[in-house]
């Protein structure tokens, strides 16, 4: 009968110490908070370096969409850009002069019927910045050639920076000064 007492007391000991105490739960939930305070600012710069190349690979794919639309439809398509609170728009219809993406309306931007506006507000916290003499560059459908070459330079909050470098042969390319995010160094 002792011994059964005994043994009874050791089951009801082990089943006492199978939770958690409160302080041992405090402590937990500390550790974690202090986790995840240290982890916030690296998961800000890893959003703030997809924006950057995102804007930039945005750019590299609309301008490589103007100059097949150019080429297939056989006529002159434009891409302007506005570096203030930067946008950029697309049109198909002369004069070019007339897409204006930092207007309400920006009607004059169109291709092929479609309004086609890229702005700031999609790409936060991202700067842009422009050597094209004129802000804008066109594409010529019979050779897709494109003028004038220049640079479009996209700059993150943390001072990333990707570059979409165009060429007269109607090349485009992306490239980092500091060989940022995988891209070639420029």
């Amino acid at each position: 009968m002792a011994r059964e007492n005994l043994g009874m007391r050791a089951v009801l000991l082990s089943r006492r110490r199978a939770g958690f105490t409160l302080i041992e739960l405090l402590v937990v939930l500390a550790v974690l908070a202090v986790f995840v305070a240290l982890g916030i600012p690296s998961f800000n710069s890893v959003f703030d370096r997809h924006r950057v190349t995102g804007a930039a690979q945005a750019l590299y794919a609309d301008l490589q969409y103007a100059r097949a639309e150019s080429i297939k439809r056989n006529i002159d398509v434009a891409v302007n850009f506005n570096t203030g609170a930067w946008c950029y728009g697309l049109t198909d219809t002369a004069p070019f002069s007339d897409c204006d993406c930092s207007t309400a309306s920006a009607a004059n931007c169109t291709v092929n019927g479609q309004q086609y506006i890229v702005t700031d507000e999609r790409f936060p916290g991202v700067s842009m910045a422009s050597s094209l003499s004129g802000g804008s560059v066109s594409f010529d459908p019979t050779r897709g050639t494109l003028s004038p070459s220049g640079n479009i330079s996209f700059t993150g909050d943390a001072a990333e920076q990707v570059r979409v470098t165009t060429y007269f042969i109607g090349r485009v390319r992306l490239c980092s000064p500091t060989g940022y995010a995988g891209y070639k160094s420029c």
